[in-house]
């Protein structure tokens, strides 16, 4: 017979699946309605409204019929807790255990609910406190802090030269795609044409010979940051007190930015 905690065990992973997918949703800016969580959880449109349901009674979501789910404060901890787990045991099997990138999801996907907070603790001082995981996903600190992610959907962008931010898309076909044509984080590429009426977009990723081509639907899963010379400042009068120099954006605080 199963003991409480391990019923609240099985709770629990269940209530953090749902969690994180809303706030995927949300990070892609998009409203996380019944039948869009049901899609990427992969059950039944009733499935999902009985539990957004019970995670509205838990105080975890904002939730209205026909119109669908947003994470409360409360549940948008939980849900970056999770993220903060899956991403560095992906980081953990990528560079400790050899995985390739394509590979690392679904194993991370199996093995956050199991781990303790030590273990995971052990893993982001091992791997020396990682930014990122393998496909350019920013990693929460163990604060739940997000940088803030400053870069450019490829299907949006215009032609002109650009690097790899980060990929979206798990799908272990795609990323064995995208690392065959050289296009992984932080790979400088120049989109050289958009071709016209929602046709591909053509690339020539820095390493390659070859043009690549990418459709809008691929081009969505991939974030680029622009590479653009730095204008020459221009010569100050040394009789002029110096100016103050920007500094970089203000953190935002615990989970805001989540993804």
């Amino acid at each position: 017979m199963a003991t409480e905690s391990q019923k609240k065990a099985t709770v629990s992973s269940t209530v953090e699946d749902y969690l994180k997918v809303v706030l995927k949703i949300e990070d892609m800016k998009q409203r996380a309605s019944t039948s869009r969580v049901a899609r990427h959880l992969d059950v039944a449109d009733a499935t999902v409204t009985d539990m957004l349901r019970k995670l509205k009674k838990a105080g975890l979501l904002e939730y209205k019929p026909y119109y669908g789910a947003a994470l409360t404060p409360k549940g948008r901890r939980m849900a970056v807790r999770i993220l903060r787990r899956h991403r560095l045991l992906e980081m953990f099997l990528h560079q400790v255990l050899g995985y390739g990138w394509e590979q690392v999801h679904q194993e991370a996907e199996r093995l956050e609910h199991a781990v303790s907070d030590l273990f995971i603790s052990r893993i982001d001082a091992l791997l020396d406190f990682p930014a990122q995981d393998p496909h350019g996903e920013t990693i929460p600190d163990a604060r739940g802090f997000r940088q803030v992610e400053d870069d450019l959907c490829l299907a949006e962008a215009e032609p002109g030269s650009y690097s790899v931010r980060k990929v979206t898309n798990s799908d272990p076909e795609f990323l064995a795609y995208l690392d065959k044509v050289g296009l992984r984080p932080a790979t400088r590429f120049c989109l050289q044409e958009r071709t016209p009426f929602q046709g591909p977009l053509k690339l020539l990723p820095q390493s390659g010979r070859e043009p690549v081509y990418l459709g809008l639907e691929a081009s969505g899963s991939i974030f680029v940051l622009p590479l653009k010379d730095r204008p020459r400042a221009p010569e100050s009068d040394p009789r002029a007190p110096a100016s103050r120099m920007a500094g970089d954006h203000a953190g935002r605080s615990g989970d805001e930015k989540a993804g």
